[in-house]
């Protein structure tokens, strides 16, 4: 959080601060603040100075996030989903792994990081003490998005079933995690869209867990005949738990998968 304090404001620093509001920008850069001011040392001092006290809040290099001119005399600082979104800026972006897994009830974990898959970037950065992380994905994996609207800003999030078919990709440590939740929110999904998501996630090892779990729970097969489709041609077998070394088990041939619990 960052404590809003309003003395000592310079003119050039209320200046920068007016401009920003009254060009509707939530974000500035340095090259904002070096179109305002000729003297790019003096752009480069009044960022620094607004960043010390309080009004800009850093975002990476060169790019801040405005605080309010009519923000409280308190403590202030935007939703981390609302930040997230504004640190992606024009790169395509979702908000998802474990940050959605608690948002659509999958698990009751709280994560600490906010984890922002996207197509251009990795990294790791922190901002008003809460940890973001950018996970560059492929661009085919890049689908299921939602947006929904906080402090009057679209966010992009992955949906109820493109965020199952990422616990299926990334299931916090071991398959018995994502087997729990499928389980418990079967009936609560749309199954025909969550096969049509995992029939379009490029990773087959993904669609032979999630497609075995979903025949043992019992799922209809005009859903199951797809995926069994779609893994036809690959001849190669999975364990069902990653995370377990042991490649001993039961052997399911539909599904080419080793049953390793």
């Amino acid at each position: 959080m960052v404590t809003i304090d309003y003395k000592n404001l310079l003119k050039d620093e209320i200046y920068l601060i007016s401009r920003a509001e009254f060009e509707r920008q939530k974000v500035i850069t340095t090259q904002f603040a070096q179109k305002l001011f000729t003297d790019k040392n003096k752009a480069s001092k009044t960022l620094a100075s607004l960043t010390r006290k309080g009004w800009l809040i850093r975002l990476e290099k060169g790019k801040y996030v405005v605080v309010p001119l009519k923000a409280p005399n308190q403590q202030w600082m935007p939703n981390e989903f609302v930040v997230a979104g504004l640190w992606m800026g024009d790169t395509p972006y979702y908000i998802g792994y474990f940050t959605m897994y608690n948002y659509w009830g999958f698990t009751e974990q709280i994560p600490r990081t906010i984890f922002v898959l996207n197509t251009a970037k990795s990294r790791k950065i922190t901002i008003g003490n809460i940890p973001y992380q950018a996970v560059k994905i492929d661009q085919r994996k890049y689908y299921g998005i939602q947006k929904i609207k906080i402090e009057d800003q679209e966010v992009c999030i992955s949906d109820k079933e493109r965020t199952l078919v990422d616990f299926a990709f990334n299931p916090l440590g071991s398959t018995r995690n994502f087997e729990t939740s499928l389980k418990e929110n079967i009936r609560e999904i749309d199954l025909k869209k969550f096969v049509l998501y995992l029939k379009k996630f490029p990773v087959v090892s993904v669609l032979k867990r999630a497609g075995f779990l979903l025949e043992e729970m019992g799922c209809e097969n005009k859903y199951l005949n797809d995926l069994k489709t779609s893994i036809s041609k690959q001849k190669t077998f999975v364990v069902l738990n990653p995370f377990n070394k042991s490649r001993k088990g039961a052997v399911n041939k539909e599904w080419q998968i080793i049953v390793n619990r």
